[in-house]
């Protein structure tokens, strides 16, 4: 089922992409409008958000590079949660900012994860939403260019 825009606006809804290299990301909303490859089907999104959450820790905690003030400005566990299992972690830049579609980068992995090292059928469904280029070095993230 699609999710629907409302419910969009309303929720911070953890979405996920693949960059050009085989990174993966993990996006925190934040009340913005979802790519429409993400908002397609809300059970392939739970499918996603299932499998990463129950992947082993790569680091601990104290390992994940996180960036300037995450700390201090609250949430950042759930940020180096998801930098952990090895992705790379951004939130909205403007909470609740419906049509703004930047982000930046709160946590990054010290091993990052790859859609290679996914099962066939996860990889495919991640390989829905695509960065183009590499995420390695981006502190910010337009979600616009997103394929």
């Amino acid at each position: 089922m699609r999710i629907d825009e409302l419910d969009q606006e309303d929720a911070d809804i953890d979405w996920f992409a693949v960059d050009g290299q085989g990174h993966i990301l993990h996006v925190a909303s934040g009340g913005g409008i979802l790519p429409e490859s993400v908002a397609a089907s809300q059970e392939v999104l739970l499918e996603l958000h299932q499998y990463f959450l129950t992947l082993p820790n790569a680091t601990t905690a104290e390992a994940a590079e996180v960036e300037d003030g995450a700390e201090e400005a609250g949430g950042y566990q759930s940020f180096a949660r998801y930098a952990q299992r090895g992705l790379f972690s951004f939130e909205k830049t403007r909470l609740h900012e419906r049509a703004d579609t930047r982000y930046h980068l709160v946590a990054r992995p010290l091993l990052p994860l790859t859609i290679q090292q996914l099962p066939k059928r996860l990889a495919q469904l991640l390989a829905r939403t695509q960065l183009p280029g590499s995420v390695a070095m981006l502190r910010t993230l337009d979600a616009a260019a997103l394929l």
